[in-house]
């Protein structure tokens, strides 16, 4: 008999220790992996620098609907699979699908999600797959831990991953069980070690650390046999663990999206997320200027590299996707909205709503084709009807394939402005004195007194957009500042 099938005939008739969580292992119900009209995280690239290769390495992460600094949060590595890297789990598992529907369905609280690249190479590295238990544990987890509001303790941490990274997820995670207590693999490729390696001592450290393991696999599935393996060492030595079947399941995402449906709901049960209430995030100012990517939760919008400003701007954006910012607060009112925006195509409309996607409209700012996707255009529009604190609802709407691009947006106060807009000095005259002045506010000079004659386009701030429309105005181009209009 081959040693493969014998050690799953074996585990097939092995106690297997299931873990109790709500009915789980279960086969997840139609549209667990489907994006749905719920409250959506954010998912993007980041870069940090590797002691394991000597290099900038890049990692996708995911940060839930509503992530605040206020709160701390636990986190999540998610491996792939050989020939894969860090976008393999995004474009093939939908992940960040997969954990926004179960944290909005409340089955499990908010946590993060890193999608590192787990083949780490370098220069002089025979093998980039095993040198990535240094990557991740000398370099990736310390980034972490430094960059984002997460719990830096062992409770709050877990590593998971399919096919070789589920090898790797036994292998890293069983082996430093004082930082991944919980251990999820999937499908465990043949890389996956042998037991008196990954359980030294009978599983001595096992028995007193291993605070969750979860092992599955398809039954049609050739490298059943590595999570056998490990399932029938555990039986031998009474560690407990789940294994979940999934019955005719091959090598594949169905099984993978299935297994993280699943581990994602017991390991939070297993006290993954034992953190209290989340608390909500500080209010913003509706006056500030509002990064788009800053955003509390989104549906179809993609967070992209932008060589001007902050270093990013949201893109991809299409016919009803949207983005929330929660708790902007308006004070005592608003006149009007600004945003940076950018088209190559036919533009589209920006629909401010009020605290949710069909609430109160205060306005809608038109984005026309501006000669590039990038070559960024400050528009604006009248909005009214709006005070106090609010969540901001961006709907975009138009009929092309993809809409605009959106750097940042902001409101204005409405103000009553005394006196005559451009007559800085209030000598009943817009000349090259006023234009003076704005050119000593802008350099530090000389503080203008009456800021509001200053702002000649009504955003909120004395710049240098004002500047050029004095300009404009004194060379005869424009007749009437936009501030006026």
């Amino acid at each position: 008999m081959p040693a493969l099938l014998g050690l799953a005939l074996l585990a097939a008739v092995a106690p297997v220790y299931e873990a109790e969580a709500a009915g789980l292992p279960a086969t997840p119900p139609s549209g667990y992996d489907q994006v749905k009209n719920v409250p959506h995280g954010q998912v993007s690239y980041i870069n940090y620098q590797s002691k394991a290769t000597n290099s900038t390495r890049r990692a996708r992460i995911y940060l839930p609907p509503g992530y605040s600094t206020n709160n701390k949060y636990s986190v999540m590595y998610l491996l792939h699979g050989i020939g894969g890297n860090e976008d393999e789990w995004y474009q093939n598992g939908a992940p960040h699908v997969i954990l926004d529907n179960l944290i909005a369905e409340g089955k499990i609280q908010p946590f993060i999600c890193v999608l590192p690249n787990g083949n780490a190479t370098g220069n002089g590295v025979s093998d980039g797959w095993s040198n990535f238990t240094r990557d991740l544990i000398d370099s990736l987890v310390p980034y972490i831990e430094a960059n984002y509001s997460v719990y830096t303790d062992a409770e709050h941490r877990t590593v998971c991953g399919l096919s070789m990274g589920g090898g790797q997820s036994f292998n890293i995670g069983l082996t430093n069980l004082d930082i991944f207590p919980y251990v999820g693999a999937f499908s465990a490729a043949p890389n996956t070690m042998q037991t008196n390696q990954l359980f030294p001592n009978n599983g001595a450290a096992a028995k007193q650390k291993l605070k969750f393991l979860f092992i599955s696999c398809g039954t049609n599935d050739n490298l059943i046999g590595n999570g056998d393996r490990v399932a029938s060492f555990c039986d031998s030595q009474g560690i407990p663990y789940t294994y979940y079947r999934i019955q005719g399941g091959g090598h594949d995402w169905d099984v993978w999206k299935k297994s993280l449906w699943n581990y994602a709901q017991m390991v939070c049960e297993k006290g993954f997320t034992n953190y209290g209430p989340i608390t909500p995030p500080d209010p913003i100012s509706a006056f500030d200027k509002i990064e788009a990517e800053k955003y509390s939760s989104q549906s179809g919008v993609e967070i992209e590299a932008n060589p001007e400003g902050d270093g990013y701007n949201i893109g991809y954006i299409q016919n009803g996707d949207y983005t929330v910012y929660k708790r902007v607060d308006f004070g005592s009112g608003a006149s009007k909205f600004y945003a940076r925006a950018g088209s190559d195509s036919n533009g589209g409309n920006i629909e401010i709503r009020l605290d949710s996607l069909t609430g109160t409209l205060i306005g809608t700012c038109v984005v026309p084709n501006t000669g590039g996707w990038k070559a960024w255009t400050e528009v604006s529009c009248d909005v009214s009807g709006v005070t106090g604190e609010h969540d901001v609802y961006l709907k975009f709407t138009g009929t092309s394939d993809y809409l605009l691009n959106l750097d940042w947006f902001k409101f204005s106060k409405g103000s009553t402005i005394v006196g005559k807009l451009g007559d800085i000095n209030s000598d009943n005259s817009i000349d090259s004195l006023d234009l003076m002045l704005i050119k000593k506010q802008l350099l530090g000079i000389e503080d203008i007194q009456n800021k509001t004659l200053a702002d000649l386009d009504a955003s909120g701030e004395i710049d240098a957009i004002d500047f050029a429309l004095m300009k404009q105005y004194l060379l005869g181009m424009i007749d009437v500042f936009p501030g006026a209009k």
